[in-house]
């Protein structure tokens, strides 16, 4: 059992810690209002929109996270020269991030996912996805690689933030595994199907439920698929850890040689998961970097994406929030 004084003092070291997250950069875009008729043109909802409101996304989203969290982020990403990529710059500097290792590229686009939300009961009609396809190449991808080798070795840890969108292949990932392995880094991957085989010597894998099933080929639908799932996934990637992410129904890590540990979510009126996954990378990565067990990671990890369901969209949280859950308090 962790004490809530070991959890507390974890979390007041966070502010002391620097990471470096690396992958695709994504912008949040939700469009609100009422839907009061159904079209007369077609068999869908007329939304009469109210309001629209950007978030910063995908690894934006585990960069305002940390931020949020206490913690000091560098930034490394690819942007469009186009309104999206702005915003999305334009935001990380409103919460303190340096654009030195965000790069430009004239063909490349933004990705930018639009979601149309009708209230009151906030759900989502549709979703608008405007992105890359196809890994990044050439003068980019020397950029990032020379970028990464760089503040590597600069920073308490590293984050792949991977949503396939470009950014994250498998040439990054080896030098990544390379800069792991000969420099002892904490590393820690949130991945995705395309880059599944590559996520090698990271100190802490985290795929969901479903990203945890494609990886390793078993179906999990049970505590003994998702143990030999657990099982696998440690062995072909050869991590120290496998955290997967079960939902509403908690998450449960994975470590060579040890139980598997499960640790359920606390109950609480969940609105809305998205984001959560990012949530749980950035918080994992703050706390190991702060001195913690793999378990109290976890901990820590499962009671802040808790508060990710709070609220319609992308949510950072902050420390304060998560300070008062630790403690107890509403």
């Amino acid at each position: 059992m962790v004490s809530r004084n070991r959890l507390l003092a974890l979390l007041r070291k966070f502010r002391r810690k620097h990471l470096l997250v690396v992958g695709d950069l994504m912008l949040d875009r939700f469009i609100w209002g009422d839907v009061e008729r159904i079209s007369p043109e077609a068999p869908v909802p007329v939304l009469r929109v109210s309001s629209e409101s950007y978030r910063l996304g995908g690894a934006a989203n585990v960069i305002h996270n940390i931020r949020t969290l206490g913690g000091r982020v560098t930034a490394c990403g690819l942007i469009g020269r186009d309104q999206a990529g702005n915003r999305l710059l334009k935001g990380l500097r409103e919460i303190g991030i340096p654009s030195k290792g965000i790069f430009s590229e004239k063909h490349f686009q933004t990705t930018q996912k639009s979601r149309v939300i009708a209230r009151p009961r906030h759900q989502q009609i549709v979703r608008l996805d405007r992105e890359n396809h196809g890994e990044v190449r050439g003068q980019a991808l020397h950029k990032i690689r020379q970028f990464v080798e760089q503040q590597a070795g600069r920073c308490d840890g590293i984050i792949i933030s991977d949503y396939g969108k470009g950014v994250v292949h498998s040439e990054l990932l080896e030098l990544l595994a390379d800069l792991a392995k000969r420099k002892n880094l904490l590393c820690v991957a949130d991945p995705k199907d395309k880059n599944f085989k590559s996520y090698q010597n990271s100190s802490l894998v985290t795929p969901n439920r479903e990203e945890a099933s494609q990886a390793s080929g078993i179906e999990i639908n049970g505590e003994a698929s998702l143990r030999e799932a657990g099982r696998r996934l440690l062995q072909m990637w050869q991590a120290k850890a496998v955290l997967i992410t079960l939902g509403p129904e908690g998450m449960s890590l994975f470590r060579a040689g040890r139980e598997m540990r499960h640790f359920p979510t606390q109950p609480r009126e969940m609105f809305d998961v998205t984001g959560a996954g990012d949530t749980v990378v950035a918080a994992c990565t703050l706390a190991l970097a702060s001195g913690s067990s793999y378990e109290e990671a976890a901990i820590i990890a499962n009671l802040a994406a808790g508060l990710v369901g709070d609220e319609v969209g992308t949510v950072a949280v902050p420390s304060t929030r998560l300070r008062k859950v630790i403690l107890g308090q509403k």
